[in-house]
């Protein structure tokens, strides 16, 4: 779990969201937003970080029987005023579709593969 924060945006390697700090002249000017909740929910910087650490949380624990650590998640969803079931609904709701495997190597010899490779990751194709 490795959380990158500056002054203006917390990131993770871990998860595709980003907290960062509204810095345009207005009244929510030095609050935080967090890309999964709705983007009229503004937040402390520490509720931003427990956000973060709390998707981290979520992602990482899903393929381990262990499973996820509800009393402190749930800690960190109360700082956000939700729940830990709508924050991992919020997670879902923005995860990737598809599955969760990693997708075979493709052969660089066979274009139709590739193409269709590309294709899938949202490339454009043309024919001549």
């Amino acid at each position: 779990m490795a959380i990158t924060a500056t002054g203006w945006l917390i990131t993770s390697d871990v998860v595709h969201e980003a907290a960062f700090r509204i810095d345009i002249p207005e009244q929510d000017r030095g609050k935080w937003v967090l890309s999964y909740l709705p983007t009229n929910r503004r937040l402390s910087r520490n509720q931003a970080m427990a956000g973060m650490v709390l998707a981290e949380m979520i992602v990482l624990e899903q393929p381990h029987p262990a499973g996820l650590d509800h009393e402190v998640a749930q800690l960190h969803a109360t700082e956000l005023d939700c729940t830990l079931h709508d924050v991992m609904s919020l997670l879902a709701l923005r995860a990737p579709a598809g599955s969760t495997e990693p997708e075979p190597p493709v052969d660089p010899t066979d274009d139709r593969l590739r193409s269709a490779a590309a294709l899938a990751h949202g490339l454009s194709s043309w024919a001549a």
